[in-house]
């Protein structure tokens, strides 16, 4: 079951046009609508608590610190920012599919992103690096994020290694192998 962390904003936005009654795509519009949505949700979310607010329950019966919460916020904004993109995120618990996890980080945050520049993101291994770098060194139970791209196999994951760097997991293509350990991950290139 896929939980979002932050729900969706459209692509386009409809903008009124004053003494018409007619509506048109308007681009400034929308990243006004963007912007707006994003000011609200960090509001709001601040008086009521992020926690209770956007996080999905496995997220929520965490202890997540301001530090997570603001990181998690800050890779969506930096990867949507000037791009036509959307960015979803999920928390997943990894512990069953990689019990070598480091110690007391089974969270593995999931980038899904959708629209014509997820591409480009997903080419961009300094830029995936930088934003997985981020997360994990703010969020404390967390021990890898994936990028992934909406509706496809295409998923490159960065985690902490056993030596304390932050890499990219390496690919098993040999299902003989039985399942990946940590720092692999299933046909990824």
């Amino acid at each position: 079951m896929k939980k979002q962390l932050i729900h969706r904003i459209p692509n386009q936005v409809e903008s009124w046009v004053p003494n018409t009654g007619n509506t048109k795509p308007s681009r400034t519009g929308m990243m006004r609508h963007k912007g707006f949505i994003n000011a609200l949700i960090f509001l709001v979310a601040g008086s009521l608590g992020l926690s209770a607010f956007i996080l999905p329950p496995q997220a929520r019966s965490q202890e997540t610190t301001p530090y997570c919460e603001i990181a998690l916020s800050n890779a969506k904004n930096r990867i949507e920012q000037g791009r036509d993109i959307i960015v979803e995120i999920d928390i997943k618990d990894g512990s069953e599919k990689y019990p070598d996890h480091p110690d007391g980080r089974p969270t593995i945050i999931w980038l899904i992103v959708e629209g014509s520049a997820a591409e480009s993101v997903m080419e961009s291994p300094v830029f995936q690096k930088a934003i997985a770098s981020e997360i994990i060194k703010s969020c404390n139970s967390v021990g890898a994020v994936s990028f992934n791209r909406y509706q496809t196999g295409w998923i490159y994951t960065i985690g902490l290694m056993r030596d304390g760097t932050i890499q990219k997991f390496g690919c098993v293509d040999d299902p003989e192998q039985g399942s990946p350990s940590w720092g692999q991950q299933w046909w990824c290139d």
